[in-house]
């Protein structure tokens, strides 16, 4: 059984009353800051954010089963940790076991210490759905705009790549990811139930491996036969991979058969595994044809029917052109920030949608969220299309939007005003807090798996950005505090 909190200790003092080293420059303070605001001054909102949390945790609690798992306030705060640190999950563990103020934040102190463990918080984030944590991060905007004083005067908006965890992708590593993914399922499968053809499974795997190698080194030669060798070995490859699928289907055949003669039902477990596995034959199948007709036949590959990762299927090639990275695997992400310096709004793109598409759209709700209270918006050159300057300008009374190319007289009396020119200047701001959710919040390579995870990373992302942003604030107000304090007692002296 759960609970929003944990059951205090006698000796651990209460979070309301946690001090916090103000003059630190480390991003966990203003994090824990926020937090701690949240336990002493919303603890309607809180309670609220708990319950969201609570419903993707456990959406069917029985109050007299089950062990006690980590508590709604853990995982928030943690949560919030995990990406306002850009930490991974040995190195939250570690500073959730071991840092002070952290133990103290979640409850606990040194004589009642509590060791987290990396696979307990993995797996509990791992339940938390994008929905939620956007919600959580709208309550924090709320927050965060009554401490601020028009903050939605002017919001900017750009778009950034935030890459998937892939490795570059070839043809042959492709096959390779494959073939081993076969052959590491089957051996799982056949082990549970006694089928036999995979004894030699390692000597399988080192032989696709040695091809692969091989076509490595030629693809690096200069030698007149440099292509005629690359075919040659592209066909051993090939041919290999072909064996190994056809053992993988003959065993699938066998695994049916002893299933329907014994009556057996498959677990959800297994049937994963057989889901998988098929879906891993047909992958390297499609990716050894590609191969087929990219070398041996000499076709030029369309773009959408390329594969680039057998993995993480959903990536996207992106060619923004941009040095050091021209070419990016992964999905644009559409960020848009107000005043207040918080994210008000984060969206991952679908495939082959670029900025002018769906900027419209995208301000049309957010202005109708936040009830018609922003006067003045704010993007690059990328966002420019005649439509969407008309479109935006019925929805707000500023639009500073760039034309590209030549600009007519009308143009460039538009460009020129000096609101115009201010807000334009102001615009800059959006690349940086891009460059510090990409530095600082781990936006510039999605570390979770799936599209479920690519949504909830950049969910995460955000929230700690904005609990950081909202725990600077806090930090700013506390120090004039100290100073005004500090001057009072001079002038008592």
């Amino acid at each position: 059984m759960r609970h929003n909190f944990n059951q205090p200790s006698l000796f651990v003092n209460s979070i309301g009353d946690i001090e916090f080293d103000i003059y630190s420059r480390h991003e966990l303070m203003p994090i824990l800051m926020g937090i701690k605001h949240l336990y002493v001054e919303e603890a309607e909102r809180l309670e609220q954010i708990l319950a969201m949390i609570e419903h993707d945790i456990n959406p069917k609690p029985r109050k007299k089963a089950g062990r006690k798992g980590m508590s709604g306030w853990e995982i928030l705060v943690l949560s919030s940790l995990r990406l306002g640190c850009n930490l991974d999950f040995d190195q939250l563990a570690d500073l959730a076991t071991n840092h002070r103020k952290i133990q103290e934040v979640l409850g606990y102190c040194d004589l009642d210490k509590k060791r987290y463990a990396r696979s307990t918080i993995h797996d509990n984030f791992n339940l938390l759905k994008s929905e939620t944590i956007d919600q959580v991060n709208m309550i924090i905007i709320g927050i965060v705009h009554e401490n601020c004083i028009d903050p939605l005067v002017r919001v900017r908006a750009d778009t950034c790549v935030m890459k998937k965890n892939i490795h570059y992708p070839t043809d042959t590593n492709l096959m390779y990811d494959g073939v081993r993914s076969i052959i590491r399922i089957s051996v799982k499968i056949a082990g549970r139930f006694s089928l036999s053809g995979w004894r030699k499974h390692d000597y399988f795997r080192k032989k696709v491996k040695g091809i692969q190698r091989e076509i490595s080194q030629v693809a690096k030669s200069r030698k007149a036969d440099r292509d005629e060798r690359l075919k040659a070995l592209y066909v051993r490859l090939m041919e290999a991979a072909n064996v190994i699928i056809a053992k993988a289907e003959d065993m699938l055949v066998e695994l049916t058969r002893i299933i329907s003669e014994e009556n057996i039902t498959l677990d959800p477990y297994w049937d994963g595994y057989v889901g998988e596995l098929h879906y891993f034959i047909a992958g390297t199948e499609y990716v050894s044809r590609l191969a087929e007709r990219r070398i041996i036949e000499g076709e030029k590959i369309p773009n959408p029917e390329k594969v680039f990762s057998l993995f993480e299927p959903d990536t996207e090639l992106i060619n923004r052109g941009k040095t050091p990275n021209p070419i990016e695997f992964g999905h644009r992400v559409l960020v848009v920030q107000d005043a207040s310096g918080v994210i008000i709004h984060s969206q991952m793109l679908d495939i082959g949608f670029t900025d002018e598409k769906i900027i419209t759209q995208v301000m049309r709700d957010l202005q109708e969220r936040f009830n018609n209270k922003i006067r003045a918006v704010s993007f690059d050159k990328g966002f420019w299309t005649p439509n969407n300057l008309v479109d935006l300008s019925e929805i707000f009374d500023l639009v500073v939007l760039p034309k590209k190319g030549k600009l007519s007289e009308k143009d460039k009396e538009r460009q020129n005003g000096k609101e115009y020119k201010e807000v334009r200047k102001w615009h800059s701001g959006v690349e940086s807090a891009i460059g510090a959710l990409i530095a600082g919040n781990g936006l510039g390579t999605c570390r979770d798996k799936g599209q479920d995870g690519y949504t909830r990373y950049l969910s995460m992302a955000v929230l700690g950005r904005n609990l950081q942003t909202f725990g600077n604030i806090l930090v700013e107000k506390a120090k004039r505090e100290k100073k005004a304090e500090d001057l009072l007692l001079q002038i008592a002296a």
